[in-house]
């Protein structure tokens, strides 16, 4: 019997996301004291509550620190349609609570029950078109199967290359404040390079 060296493109597939997903939820600020620890997904909340940021002085856009998640998302999407079919809208909901504000579900929680005019706070309309997008390219899914190979793999390279390089961009940014408010330089987590990493070597697996 003929057995492969290689792990499975679902194995493969499944590995790297989760590696991606734990760096993610990993540290990217760190410090000695796990209060003041930051992850990738907080550091969207975190980065508001600088001066510089509120101020405009550090132009800061927040809401990019939550495409690596969305990257991670889709291309679990994008993977995994060949083999459970039911699997892009559950991801979609999972997106949707994940990073939807909860005053825009309270708008629409509103919007259904008491006839009200949707109405979205406009500080969060950025959080809830990447939302959106994220959710359309997870949909997408169905018909990104059928192309090329060859596209397929491009696709997804250039997912995971735009996700990280705009959340990269924006912790070059907000490192500096870190830094300032801690005292000292506190390096750079863990979390970022297993982040990158996993969605990179994610994005090169398989057709």
């Amino acid at each position: 019997m003929n057995i492969s060296p290689y792990p499975s493109p679902r194995l493969g597939a499944t590995v790297t996301l989760l590696i991606a997903l734990a760096g993610y939820l990993g540290p990217w600020i760190p410090h000695k004291t796990a209060a003041l620890t930051v992850t990738g997904f907080e550091l969207a909340e975190f980065a508001k509550f600088f001066p510089q940021v509120q101020g405009g002085t550090v132009p800061v856009d927040r809401m990019l620190f939550y495409l690596p998640l969305v990257a991670v998302v889709v291309l679990a999407a994008w993977y995994g349609v060949r083999w459970a079919r039911w699997l892009p809208p559950v991801l979609v909901a999972g997106l949707v609570v994940l990073i939807t504000p909860y005053n825009v579900l309270d708008a629409a929680r509103l919007s259904i029950t008491a006839n009200a005019p949707f109405t979205p706070d406009p500080a969060y309309l950025e959080q809830l078109l990447i939302v959106v997008g994220g959710a359309a390219l997870t949909l997408a899914a169905y018909r990104i199967a059928g192309l090329p190979a060859r596209v397929r793999r491009g696709l997804r390279l250039g997912l995971a290359v735009v996700s990280l390089g705009a959340a990269l961009w924006q912790f070059a940014l907000v490192y500096p404040l870190f830094a300032a408010l801690y005292g000292h330089p506190t390096g750079v987590g863990w979390g970022l390079f297993v982040c990158a990493a996993g969605l990179v070597v994610a994005a090169r697996l398989g057709e």
